[in-house]
């Protein structure tokens, strides 16, 4: 897979770049976030607001998502990763 596969997926489909670093839990705890925090923001905006204002809550944590996705890549990529199992050199 490329390097910028997830981070491009993430961007289109909010959520696919983590399933795409086999990490679907983290994918859907992120949407979760989006939809809880864009609802927030509408709730608590005036209706004057524009709709990307109504719903920056969700906005945010979708391009924070997308920042990590390209992250954890990167990571992968420079062989920075280190597994949560590994054992201590």
């Amino acid at each position: 897979m490329r390097a910028w596969g997830p981070v491009i997926a993430a961007f289109i489909v909010p959520g696919s770049g983590y399933v795409l670093l086999s990490r679907p839990m983290r994918g859907l705890l992120m949407i979760f976030w989006m939809c809880i925090f864009g609802y927030i923001t509408f709730r608590l905006t005036s209706a004057n607001i524009s709709m990307i204002g109504r719903y920056s809550g969700g906005l945010a944590v979708w391009v924070i998502s997308v920042l990590e996705v390209y992250h954890i890549t990167r990571r992968n990529r420079t062989g920075q990763f280190r597994s949560r199992h590994a054992t201590p050199k």
